[in-house]
């Protein structure tokens, strides 16, 4: 009945099968932090793209603009030049992602929004 416990080979191989469970679940670890982080990567090179995208955009119509006002500008006098202002003006207009509205934005105050209970309401 002691030879179960105190032969060396049925404790060399608990030992191993012990290593084995250890090793699979760092290795599952792993590999859902893996895919974690190819989800991460593949959401960040979208908005990469989608920010290279946006500023081609403005890039193009910041052009555009100082194009138009030197034609407008060397038309007008020879002597003038184009302003600064209009410059800033052109770079202050650069489209801004504003954040999305939540559910306490869109209440109003006073009234509850819906889903929400009144104060004290709750129990």
């Amino acid at each position: 009945m002691f030879q179960r416990f105190m032969n060396p080979t049925i404790v060399y191989m608990r030992r191993i099968q012990s290593g084995l469970e250890e090793a699979r679940m760092a290795a599952l670890e792993h590999e859902s932090a893996a895919e974690h982080h190819a989800a991460l990567a593949t959401m960040y090179r979208e908005r990469a793209r989608r920010l290279q995208a946006e500023m081609a955009v403005v890039s193009e119509e910041l052009a555009g603009r100082s194009a138009v006002s030197k034609q407008a500008s060397a038309s007008n006098s020879a002597t003038d030049a184009p302003s600064s202002a209009e410059a800033d003006s052109a770079a202050a207009q650069v489209h801004r992602i504003t954040p999305r509205a939540t559910k306490r934005d869109d209440a109003t105050p006073g009234s509850t929004p819906q889903g929400l209970l009144p104060q004290g309401a709750a129990g």
